[in-house]
């Protein structure tokens, strides 16, 4: 995806601007839908005997509601991508494909939801309850029902 040749490399740095296909992130999730390639502008120049890369990204993506399960749109944004690497000994090119997969994944949400207000699934019949309420007994009902009665000292 992103890989960046030292010798032909402005020493004073250089500005690197594109899309790349999400496909060569290898992210394969079925609760995670890829829309867009990922986008990105990013500086990159050597200092001491390192490669310093800063910049941004950002990619489209669909998220399975943890919730309700409906897919839902969203962007991934990192305005203050950064990392160095070591560029003595002879090496001729940089990949930074690695490191930009690795904050794709930091920056998805552990817990995606589609709304705040999501209602989720009914827990009897699996009825998404944001499309109105399904006709299974409210919960609690009579399995708790006895400790209603329950008098303690």
């Amino acid at each position: 995806m992103f890989t960046i040749e030292i010798s032909k490399l402005n020493p004073d740095g250089e500005w690197f601007e594109g899309e790349e296909p999400v496909a060569t992130l290898g992210l394969d999730d079925p609760k995670v839908r890829l829309a867009e390639p990922i986008r990105y502008r990013m500086w990159a120049q050597p200092v001491s005997g390192r490669l310093v890369v800063k910049g941004e990204w950002s990619l489209a993506v669909g998220l399975e509601c943890g919730r309700c399960a409906d897919f839902f749109s969203t962007s991934l944004v990192d305005s203050s991508f950064l990392r160095d690497y070591e560029i003595s000994g002879g090496v001729e090119t940089v990949d930074v494909t690695p490191d930009i997969r690795e904050d794709i994944l930091l920056a998805m949400p552990a817990y995606p939801v589609c709304r705040e207000a999501c209602r989720g699934l009914c827990p009897h019949c699996g009825a998404n309850l944001n499309g109105g309420t399904c006709s299974c007994p409210p919960p609690g009902g009579v399995h708790w029902g006895g400790l209603d009665g329950l008098k303690l000292k």
